[in-house]
């Protein structure tokens, strides 16, 4: 198989973008199979390489059915891999038992679904400290996650329910949510996926803010091209494959 350095549809060199911290995501010759050896076989990944640096925005585009998706879910730890090696901020994860990949996830990762899963019979503030509920919440929590809905614009709606936010308001709560734990590190299924232009361009400019602002890496997966606008770097997936990696000069 081809490394990512040699393919000649890469427009460059996987995590060769200075501007950036140390590497805190690299994959290496990931490949991910559903119904493995079977006439229904499906091939997700195909031997895919890639870096990430501290600190970038990356998109992450291509057709439906390319295997973005499933990318965005081996990276936080909530599928398996066939074979390769993933690591994330230097730990490799692929044979990590479920009880340790539980506990990078709370340290490293925050994840913000497509589908948003905010509960609907408590306040956006609960909602976000609901991740810290397995292990206490504490008064620092809860003035975080004050801070968080601040930043997100959200301060005079933090007592209402779901019910009673936004499409746009509820994304952002999803958002301060995957930052609750103050993860190195966001993923994004779709983050723009169900708002209209106006809705989803002010969820961008948020995860805009808490990469520019707070530092945090940021892997967005999505079908909108205005995402890529904001990214420091946009790669696109085809048939499970990497075919294009590159910095972007346009970034606004």
């Amino acid at each position: 198989m081809t490394s990512i350095e040699e393919t000649k549809t890469v427009e460059i060199e996987t995590g060769s973008n200075q501007e950036f911290g140390d590497l805190i995501i690299e994959i290496k010759d990931l490949w991910r199979k559903f119904f493995e050896d079977t006439p229904a076989e499906v091939v997700a990944l195909k031997g895919v390489n890639f870096k990430v640096n501290s600190g970038e925005f990356i998109t992450i585009m291509g057709p439906s059915g390319s295997g973005k998706s499933t990318l965005l879910t081996i990276l936080g730890c909530m599928a398996p891999s066939t074979s390769g090696q993933v690591f994330i901020d230097g730990t490799e994860i692929t044979q990590m038992p479920q009880r340790k990949l539980s506990e990078l996830r709370k340290n490293k990762i925050g994840f913000v679904f497509q589908d948003i899963f905010l509960i609907d019979k408590i306040s956006a503030l609960d909602n976000v400290l609901l991740p810290l509920l397995p292990y206490g919440i504490k008064k620092s929590d809860r003035e975080r996650a004050i801070e968080l809905l601040k930043i997100a614009g959200l301060e005079d709606r933090m007592h209402h329910k779901p019910a009673e936010l936004s499409g746009g308001q509820k994304q952002r709560v999803a958002i301060c949510r995957a930052l609750i734990n103050n993860p190195p590190i966001v993923l994004a299924d779709e983050p723009t996926g169900n708002l209209d232009s106006q809705t989803g361009g002010e969820v961008l400019e948020l995860l805009r803010k808490v990469n520019k602002e707070k530092g945090v890496t940021i892997l967005a997966v999505s079908h909108d091209p205005k995402l890529a606008e904001f990214s420091s770097r946009d790669v696109m997936i085809t048939d499970g494959e990497i075919t294009r990696d590159r910095i972007n000069p346009f970034r606004t």
